[in-house]
């Protein structure tokens, strides 16, 4: 089986995220996308970002795992890139077809900048 979307693991990657080339965001999700990360050239690699006021630890790594079967399940729509995926703690009480959706929608939209052809022939 051929991998779809990987984790991310370098920290240059987490670096090259902190000026991201998109953001986007729909509802509780918002997602923050760069195409020129060192790890990510032949497929997505995603990081996972929830803070401490969303929730106990129980809490977030359950929405963690939540979003990152959202992310997989929607891993073969996503360009190649670094993507930082973010929730809010209203993430936690959707049902997972709308947290899906939602993941979904903002990583494409995160990608999918205006000017990026403009950008790369510089």
């Amino acid at each position: 089986m051929a991998l779809t979307v990987g984790r991310i693991r370098r920290a240059a990657t987490f670096r090259a995220l902190a000026r991201p080339d998109g953001r986007a965001r729909k509802g509780p999700v918002s997602v923050v996308f760069t195409a020129h990360a060192p790890e990510a050239a032949d497929f997505p690699v995603v990081g996972y970002a929830i803070g401490r006021r969303e929730g106990g630890a129980v809490v977030r790594n359950r929405l963690r795992r939540r979003l990152r079967e959202a992310v997989r399940a929607s891993g073969t729509e996503l360009e190649p890139g670094a993507y930082l995926v973010r929730a809010a703690a209203p993430a936690a009480e959707m049902p997972f077809a709308e947290l899906s959706c939602a993941v979904r929608v903002a990583a494409q939209a995160a990608a999918c900048r205006p000017g990026r052809e403009g950008r790369d022939a510089r």
